[in-house]
């Protein structure tokens, strides 16, 4: 049985005030931001057909309104962690999504971007080689008297 290895989360949660834009979202917007990193989750970071008012900033909102918005965002992040191999469980989901969320959101954003950027970036073509010289001979010089 191959056991495909864990990796740790390439942002921090505690790094949530950059960038600036998404910080804000999760801060003022948070059912906005959570349809937008959503909508990158379930579409490998293809961000074609996204409406800032979908279905998932809908459902957000709803959770909201009834005071258990965490539900979703952890939810979300055990997701991240499942597709991207990363380290964590459901306990640190939940202690992620109840204690700072937008902190977490604006983690997921940017970890799902920074994630698809690498796999697209993996598919490239190979690099050119760096141009090589090769060591030219010593030619004689004639001198014409």
């Amino acid at each position: 049985m191959t056991t495909i290895q864990k990796q740790d989360w390439h942002h921090s949660g505690s790094s949530c005030c950059s960038p600036m834009g998404t910080c804000c979202m999760s801060w003022w917007c948070p059912c906005f931001q959570y349809g937008k990193t959503r909508h990158r989750s379930k579409n490998n970071g293809n961000m074609s057909g996204y409406s800032a008012c979908n279905t998932s900033c809908l459902a957000f909102f709803g959770l909201c309104c009834l005071g258990v918005s965490f539900i979703l965002p952890m939810i979300n992040r055990g997701d991240i962690r499942a597709k991207y191999h990363l380290t964590g469980n459901g306990c640190t989901d939940c202690l992620c999504a109840c204690c700072c969320q937008p902190c977490d959101m604006t983690q997921q954003d940017k970890e799902i971007t920074y994630r698809e950027e690498q796999a697209l970036m993996s598919q490239q073509p190979g690099k050119v080689a760096g141009m090589q010289y090769s060591q030219q001979q010593h030619q004689p010089q004639f001198h014409h008297g």
